[in-house]
Parts: C-alpha cells; structure tokens; sequence
C-alpha cells in the first residue's frame, strides 16, 4: 500500500471522527443548576392574549395509524396509546399551551408551577423522570430550560423575563416527526 493510500485513509478516518464529534457535542445541552444572581420567576402571571400565540387544540386533531400493542410495563402502554396522538399526548401534559394564569414559587434547586385551568408541576434542577418523560431542567444564561422527552417526541419550554414584570415561555415540540413552536407571554399581577 502506497503512503497516498493511507494518508487518505487516514484522513477520511479523521473527518469521520471529528464529524461523530461534533454531532455528539450538538445533540446535548449543558444546563446550570444554580440559579442566575437576580432571576427570580416567582409570583402570579396572566397571560397576555394580544401577545401570545394561539394555541390551537392539539388534543383534537387528527390521529396516525394506531400501532400494535406493546408488552410490558404501564409506562409503555401509556406510550403505545399516545403513538399516533402524541401531540394530544403533549396538550394534556404541558397545561402552559393552554392555561390562562401561571403562579411561580422559584426555590434555589427547584420550581412549583401551577397552571390554571391545569394542575400543578414541580421542576428540579438537574435530570429526572416525571411519569413517561425523562426531564432535564436548568439555566442556559437567563433563561430556565425544561427538556422533556419520551418515545417520538420531545417538548423544550424555555422560560425567560423580558422586564421584571414580562414573562415569556417559548414552547417547542418535536412529536412524530411533527414540530411546532409556541409563544406564551405572562404579565406578572400585584
């Protein structure tokens, strides 16, 4: 073998390696779990409907195929009944798409979130499993970010403070290959 041959295989080995590199590097995200000094989200928030997206109902839409029955674990038959729904799936878990009034008390490690109409969340730093989502949540800078994820499809919320008392949560979806974003802003209420 010429030493053309193994320089050029050579570097096509070196690009391949550097390309897997930097696809690893972009599918993750570094969140801090440490508050930013002087971002607190915490109060009564009500929705400003002039400003924010409209939410269509995501839970009325249209189904796929329904797929075939999954042995195994309640989790995974919760899953194969949101396969082919899953954005009715997401409208049910994520009531930020549709709730009017937000209320926020932030800890250093953690947030409650409750959402009305909708229910009650909490939020901690670092990684967990709410139900069938595998959450990750934190700070990118100023902003709170919750990536939840679970088989075909994945919700991101980024929270942010615009001015003391604007609020915007930007809300992306990925399901079944789907994508959608939405805009939600809050005024904070004395």
């Amino acid at each position: 073998m010429q030493n053309s041959d193994v320089y050029s295989r050579l570097n096509r080995t070196l690009v391949f390696a550097c390309l897997v590199a930097a696809m690893i590097g972009c599918t993750g995200i570094d969140l801090d779990t440490v508050n930013p000094e002087g971002v607190n989200l915490s109060g009564q928030w009500l929705v400003d409907f002039s400003d924010s997206d409209l939410v269509p109902d995501l839970r009325n839409r249209p189904q796929g195929k329904p797929s075939r029955r999954v042995q195994g674990s309640v989790n995974q038959e919760a899953l194969r009944v949101a396969d082919g729904s899953a954005l009715a799936f997401i409208a049910h878990d994520f009531q930020v798409l549709r709730a009017d009034k937000l209320t926020i008390e932030q800890n250093i490690d953690s947030m409650g979130l409750d959402y009305q109409p909708g229910v009650y969340r909490d939020v901690t730093w670092g990684e967990r499993q709410r139900g069938l989502w595998e959450v990750l949540a934190g700070w990118e800078e100023q902003q709170l970010v919750i990536i939840s994820k679970a088989r075909n499809m994945r919700v991101e919320e980024r929270l942010q403070l615009v001015s003391p008392d604007l609020l915007e949560v930007r809300v992306y979806i990925d399901a079944g290959g789907e994508q959608l974003e939405f805009l939600r802003v809050f005024n904070r209420q004395p």
